[in-house]
């Protein structure tokens, strides 16, 4: 029983529509918000400015 459903999704694979649908899926439904990617960005950019901040405190 279980190989059935596994041949049958193997199958699916294979077939156009379910790949731009699965695909479609996994770009919109679970990437991260967009809050999320900017608050990422946001924190790379206060390291580096803590990194500059600190070595221009340290060696001037």
């Amino acid at each position: 029983m279980p190989y059935d459903y596994y041949d049958y999704f193997k199958k699916q694979r294979k077939n156009r529509n379910f790949t731009e649908i699965s695909d479609l899926v996994k770009e919109k439904i679970w990437s991260d918000s967009i809050s999320f990617k900017l608050s990422l960005e946001w924190s790379k950019i206060e390291d580096k400015i803590r990194i500059r901040l600190y070595q221009n405190l340290r060696y001037n």
